[in-house]
């Protein structure tokens, strides 16, 4: 109901002005002497008469001053026209008065009495809001349990520091307060979620911090959007200890980051890294490559799927497979076995190690060490040893020749000839003292010049350098003739001094095992979005490069476009890869209408695999509109649309096509019509609120108010896997509407109840 007209509504502007007015002064003296905090308070509250009432004056009087550090300050300051969005009542058993509790984007508390005045939506506590009924209830924090009832909880709708709605909310309002938050206009860029988190979802951001997790979620199911929560929710928990620029955030491409970038600060997760997969590899191993323009989706979409792009996407599933990391692994066991060296360690005359314990400790002591690791550990072994020995060594030549000098001056000769013995011993001594000291000095360096010491480049153009042993490293998973067609193709590329999308995972898993990556260019904890669209061996090679397991993999495989690469099976990853992880999955979503989310489901049919059908959550809408048009006639139609959806108030509008082909066509006509349209395209920005066209594969993660789904040129069958895939993403982007405009509705696989 709107605030003013709710009982408590006095109480409730009062506990607001109050916050705002406390939150004002804390930032206003931050950094100020105690003094001027002290002062700062009596003109904010001045001689307020409901202070006394309200139970604040006594919080006033225990306030302290406290410093805060920039990013609780920051935190605080972009909390002020918002500071919290729900009550809850506590009441523990025993106590005299219950708790209450005030959940915001941020804490804010006195230091010395710990009293709270909000209680950020991270805490433990705060499940008492997102999972909590109204009556007995158990939450735990740090392994303990507190039991007590909820009497209240209520939901506040706050706006620039105004207080609009308040509502005690039960199965219903809560219903009621996610219809309408979904019912609002999309603004182009991802926003924070806090006040209307569901059940299912915070689990999945509260789900164990210490193991991998991997969520197939449905589209619209907020995938993304849990994904950025659960990273404030690691971060609030472990900021004593972990540092934000430990941990990554991998998204599909710099327009997907540049959609989620005003999330980031809002969730105070704007420190943490962000990288698109070619950048970090690149970045990772310390090269700049000059790659391809990854085009093999384009071309299949396209419809130029000739037998040398078909060749070209199997040579990327290839590489992108698990029979690939076993073709790695066994040619690094070759590369392995040339670090045997051929001679034991020697300075000198004085054998120091043995070649065969030298080699033990290389394969089997040292093996969790990447291989150039390895040769530094034993070159510090044998450093070690020289050191030890070098005193007994020299020692040794002195002792020898000082017996010999000893015994020429002591032997039966005519003086002269007994000073050139004496002579020539000293002069043997110099000499052979110079020699061990030398030897001391070089024979390190010289025993490890027997080994091979190869850049990562090298190291993967050699592995193409032989079909028969390539065929050979993949123990009967390749042909030769398979093996050939690998090596032909990729040297090609090298002549080129290119690269491809798909070599990136096979050098950053070569880099790891030979080199490793620097700390500092390794992350303790990546999350990873679209993950549908990695390869097994991208993922594996960012484990072994990170050497961790803390993965938060989202995606969805009904969306997996890039299937003849990407992932089939969540399986395969959990049983290979991240043994430990907790699975969950997300078939209710958040985004579109039952009416819109009804006909796509009925795509998810026509797919090879069983996906259960989507859950759309109870808002309803227009049914998806078919609007026939001509090669002459659709302009107008689709202008007409947008003008009639802007006066009701929608915001953000996207035309999408099949193909990038079919877009510029479209992006031409509008254009020299006098339409203000934007083409969108892979590494640009979106710009808001403007009508932006852009082909069905690059729509993947975003979200629109309407979209107008368009075929001029380029149609949709539903024998082909990739066409199905692509037409269930465009027809799930929309928030509020779906149209379509082709010249038959079988041109988006509809039936004839259109």
């Amino acid at each position: 109901m709107p605030a003013e007209q709710h009982p408590q509504f006095l109480n409730e502007l009062h506990r607001l002005d109050f916050t705002k007015r406390y939150m004002d002064v804390v930032i206003k003296t931050a950094q100020s002497s105690k003094d001027q905090f002290r002062k700062n308070m009596l003109e904010a509250f001045g001689n307020e008469d409901w202070l006394e009432s309200g139970g604040y004056s006594e919080i006033l009087t225990n306030a302290s001053f406290f410093e805060m550090s920039k990013a609780e300050l920051e935190s605080l300051e972009r909390a002020k026209g918002k500071p919290y969005f729900a009550r809850v009542d506590f009441e523990r058993p025993g106590a005299i008065n219950p708790d209450v509790l005030y959940f915001g984007k941020t804490s804010l508390y006195q230091r010395e009495n710990q009293e709270q005045i909000i209680v950020d939506w991270r805490s433990p506590i705060a499940n008492l809001y997102y999972e909590g009924r109204l009556g007995e209830i158990e939450y735990t924090a740090e392994g303990e349990s507190f039991k007590g009832d909820i009497t209240l909880k209520r939901q506040l709708m706050i706006e620039d520091g105004a207080l609009q709605d308040i509502r005690d909310i039960d199965m219903t309002t809560t219903d009621e307060l996610l219809q309408e938050s979904l019912a609002k206009s999309s603004s182009s860029r991802l926003t924070d979620i806090i006040s209307t988190i569901q059940e299912e979802q915070n689990q999945i951001i509260r789900a164990d911090l210490n193991k991998p997790i991997i969520v197939q979620g449905a589209a619209g199911s907020g995938k993304t959007t849990i994904a950025l929560h659960r990273i404030s929710y690691f971060l609030y928990h472990y900021r004593e200890v972990f540092d934000p620029r430990e941990l990554m955030i991998l998204a599909p491409s710099r327009l997907f980051i540049d959609y989620i970038s005003e999330a980031l600060p809002e969730l105070e997760v704007d420190r943490v890294k962000q990288f698109t997969y070619p950048e970090y590899v690149q970045m990772a191993i310390g090269k700049k490559l000059k790659l391809t323009e990854d085009n093999k989706l384009v071309a299949i979409v396209e419809g130029k799927n000739s037998s040398a792009s078909q060749e070209a996407a199997w040579i990327s599933g290839i590489k992108g497979s698990e029979l690939f990391k076993k073709i790695l692994d066994n040619y690094l066991m070759d590369i392995f076995l040339r670090f045997k060296p051929k001679n034991d360690f020697f300075v000198d005359k004085y054998r120091l190690y043995s070649s065969r314990k030298f080699f033990k400790l290389f394969l089997e002591e040292y093996w969790y060490l990447p291989l150039y690791k390895r040769v530094e550990k034993l070159k510090n072994i044998l450093q070690s040893q020289v050191r030890a020995k070098k005193k007994m060594m020299v020692e040794k030549v002195i002792n020898h020749y000082d017996t010999k000098i000893e015994r020429a001056l002591f032997k039966d000769v005519n003086p002269e000839l007994r000073r050139a013995y004496v002579t020539k011993g000293m002069d043997k001594k110099e000499e052979r003292l110079k020699e061990i000291k030398k030897a001391i000095s070089s024979s390190v360096n010289d025993y490890f010049k027997q080994f091979e010491r190869k850049g990562i480049l090298e190291y993967y153009s050699e592995l193409f350098d032989d079909a028969n042993k390539l065929a050979a490293y993949s123990e009967g998973g390749l042909t030769k003739e398979d093996a050939e067609k690998l090596t032909a193709y990729t040297k090609q590329m090298f002549t080129k001094k290119m690269f491809e999308l798909e070599d990136l995972a096979p050098l950053l898993y070569l880099f790891s095992r030979l080199f490793g990556v620097d700390k500092e260019r390794r992350a303790k904890n990546i999350v990873i979005d679209e993950a549908q669209d990695y390869s097994f061996l991208q993922i594996q090679a960012l484990k072994t490069a990170n050497d961790t397991d803390m993965f938060t993999l989202v995606g969805d495989l009904a969306q997996g476009i890039h299937s003849y690469r990407g992932i089939e099976s969540w399986d395969e990853i959990r049983q290979l890869i991240f043994p430990r992880s907790v699975y969950k999955e997300l078939q209710k979503s958040y985004r579109t209408t039952v009416e819109i989310m009804n006909e796509a489901n009925k795509l998810l049919k026509l797919l090879p695999y069983q996906f259960p059908q989507v859950e759309p959550v109870v808002r309803h809408g227009e049914k998806p509109e078919f609007i026939k048009i001509t090669d002459d006639l659709w302009l107008e139609e689709v202008a007409a649309v947008i003008g009639r959806l802007r006066s009701q108030g929608l915001k953000t509008f996207a035309i999408i096509c099949k193909t990038m082909a079919d877009c510029e066509l479209a992006h031409r006509t509008l254009v020299e019509a006098g339409e203000q349209v934007y083409l969108l395209k892979e590494h640009a920005s979106i710009p808001k609120e403007s009508v932006v066209i852009l082909p069905s594969y690059l729509s993947k993660g975003l979200e629109f108010d309407a979209v107008l789904a368009l075929s001029l040129s380029e149609t949709y069958s539903d024998s082909n896997e990739l066409d199905v895939k692509l037409l269930y993403v465009t027809m799930t982007r929309p928030l509020h509407r779906l149209y379509f405009f082709g010249k038959n509705k079988s041109d988006f696989l509809l039936d004839n109840t259109y």
